[in-house]
């Protein structure tokens, strides 16, 4: 899902290019350009957010780096908790706006493209987050039960030392430097 992500933000970008050319050298614009653009956002907006959940690359805080293992991965279990809570809601919430719009035959209004296949991206990337957490969930009470183990299906805790070395590796071109 990732990869179609990345792949709908260099579509776009071409298509932005292309508009911005046909219009200012060309005097040509692509039909229902804002329309498609609009559209076709919801794919690159939603379909990698399983993929930073699994690697820990979303934006936050570890306010919790020098404490013990045992408590940070408890910590860790019971914020994951609360994100399936909050993620089980959404998706209830996010697939009725969906069939509202499917139902009703939404559509845009500038070239009646139908609204319905983005507003599906929003509970089937959110169902996919969702079946990520659950994974997520037995990853953090394996790491409670034994906190030393290697951890499995969980983002790896990193100090910003390791990242930085991480970076540097990488950037050098030796992938397992540490």
């Amino acid at each position: 899902m990732n990869l179609i992500a990345a792949l709908a933000v260099f579509f776009l970008m071409a298509v932005g290019v292309a508009q911005i050319v046909g219009r200012t050298i060309f005097d040509f614009a692509i039909y229902g350009y804002i329309d498609w653009i609009e559209q076709s956002s919801s794919l690159f907006a939603f379909l990698g957010i399983a993929y930073v959940q699994r690697y820990g690359s979303h934006i936050g805080m570890d306010l919790t780096m020098g404490w013990s293992p045992s408590i940070r991965w408890k910590l860790q279990l019971f914020g994951v908790l609360v994100t399936i809570a909050i993620v089980t809601v959404l998706i209830y919430a996010t697939f009725d706006f969906f069939l509202r719009a499917y139902q009703l035959g939404d559509s845009t209004m500038d070239i009646r493209l139908p609204t319905w296949p983005a507003k599906m991206m929003v509970p089937l990337a959110l169902s996919l987050l969702w079946l990520r957490l659950v994974l997520q969930i037995f990853g953090y009470l394996r790491m409670v039960a034994y906190p030393d183990a290697e951890p499995v299906a969980v983002p790896k805790l990193v100090t910003i030392e390791g990242q930085v070395e991480e970076e540097i590796a990488d950037a050098l071109g030796h992938k397992d430097a540490r």
